[in-house]
């Protein structure tokens, strides 16, 4: 499967009497399956679609990540007082309030990860502004199923370096450990001044440089550089080699939330499930009718079908009876009631926010106890707390939590059971 990553800077939006005009540059970089040729470009954005219709193969891209300029951002690393992880992220927004110039009811703020005693990550955009650019892409057929800043894909300095800083003619992007900025060039040099502050031993300065400018912006005597030539490199692709989930912010949180997100099964099994009652009761209609149209629908219903098995399981389904073996895959017998349908969208509202992502090993549903039993892998321990709050958060159901298990140091692979109340 294709994975699409987008580089945005420059955007704009114009609303007349008779359009909405969209500018903005692209930079964009298609990256294959194994032993794949990658695929690079750039193109406005209202050429993006025509740009990319030869590398799509009839679908969508199987995960779209777009990296904002972070002109269009704030950063802010702060931390909140709270009992409870939910209390916390509750709290957030007042906190950032601090550093906005406009109001809060304007800003959409997204956040990262959130632990007890933690400093958070939190990315404020223009609300509307990000309504814009999504609304933007969306005309191209382009969905994201991630959306954070460009800036966020620079790493964070750790005990070999104090300062990393990537630099074109135009603007710099500063990252130290607490901070995240970008600068327009011609101050770089106020900027990295204030941050080195006379130290001893002077601090060590990490480069990646992409403009044609010099790079001796700095006092020799205040730092110890280390200095990358990026020139032949596009900023998507130096963006797309850095870039971990785990480590930035996803902006499509709360009413910005993707509706495409590749990760989550469980919204892709229910509409799946659906749609396989409702093609088995075309099924058996179309087979009730006579005629040559009659039997080419059913052909194409069934092909449908198979197609969304095979993506779904990855692998061929067994007979004919498609219908049936998704309902089977769910644990759902044919006369399942509305409390399946009650819970599974809760679980499938909840795992598809990006503050959590778990990835939904399997599913199963007892129709006597009205309960489902969920088997998934999330990133760590805290994150399955922070996930298990969230589907309490919601007073109608019961979850109980079940056995968890440290697989990796990234990697908890864990079950629960939610039921209602």
């Amino acid at each position: 499967m294709k994975t699409l990553y987008l580089y945005l800077r420059d955007f704009s939006c114009e609303e007349t009497e008779e359009e909405v005009l969209y500018t903005g540059t692209v930079g964009w970089y298609i990256q294959g399956e194994e032993g794949e040729e990658s695929i690079e470009g750039e193109s406005h954005i209202v050429d993006l679609q025509s740009h990319l219709e030869e590398y799509r193969e009839g679908t969508r891209f199987n995960a779209t990540v777009l990296f904002l300029d972070d002109s269009y951002t704030l950063f802010v690393r702060e931390s909140v007082p709270g009992r409870s992880v939910p209390q916390i992220r509750r709290a957030l927004p007042f906190a950032v309030e601090n550093y906005l110039s406009d109001d809060l009811e304007n800003t959409h703020i997204a956040h990262g990860s959130i632990s007890r005693g933690s400093d958070v990550d939190c990315i404020a955009i223009n609300s509307e502004l990000l309504a814009n650019i999504l609304q933007a892409l969306k005309l191209s057929d382009v969905y994201p199923t991630v959306c954070t800043t460009f800036g966020m894909q620079i790493p964070r300095p750790e005990e070999e370096h104090d300062v990393h800083i990537v630099m074109d003619n135009n603007s710099a992007w500063i990252r130290t450990t607490e901070q995240l900025a970008v600068v327009n060039r011609d101050t770089l040099a106020d900027a990295v001044n204030l941050i080195s502050g006379n130290r001893e031993p002077v601090p060590t300065i990490k480069i990646w440089n992409f403009g044609d400018g010099d790079t001796d912006f700095y006092d020799e005597s205040m730092y110890e550089p280390e200095l990358f030539d990026n020139r032949g490199m596009s900023f998507v692709s130096f963006a797309l080699e850095q870039y971990s989930a785990n480590d930035c912010v996803n902006l499509l949180q709360g009413k910005h939330s993707s509706k495409e997100n590749a990760t989550v099964n469980v919204r892709r099994w229910v509409m799946t499930g659906v749609f396989g009652l409702v093609c088995l009761y075309a099924y058996i209609a179309i087979q009730a009718a006579e005629g040559v149209w009659a039997m080419f629908k059913v052909n194409a219903v069934q092909d449908e079908m198979k197609a969304q098995f095979v993506e779904i399981y990855e692998e061929q389904p067994r007979g004919s009876n498609i219908a049936q073996q998704m309902r089977t895959r769910l644990g759902v017998a044919g006369d399942a009631t509305r409390e399946f349908d009650v819970l599974i969208e809760r679980l499938a509202e909840v795992v598809s926010s990006p503050a959590h992502s778990p990835l939904i090993k399997s599913i199963r549903y007892s129709a006597v106890l009205q309960e489902l039993s969920v088997e998934y892998r999330i990133s760590d321990l805290e994150a399955m707390e922070d996930f298990i709050d969230s589907l309490k958060s919601n007073n109608k159901f019961t979850v109980t939590p079940g056995n968890a298990q440290i697989e990796t140091e990234t990697s908890v692979l864990a079950s629960l059971k939610v039921s209602l109340k």
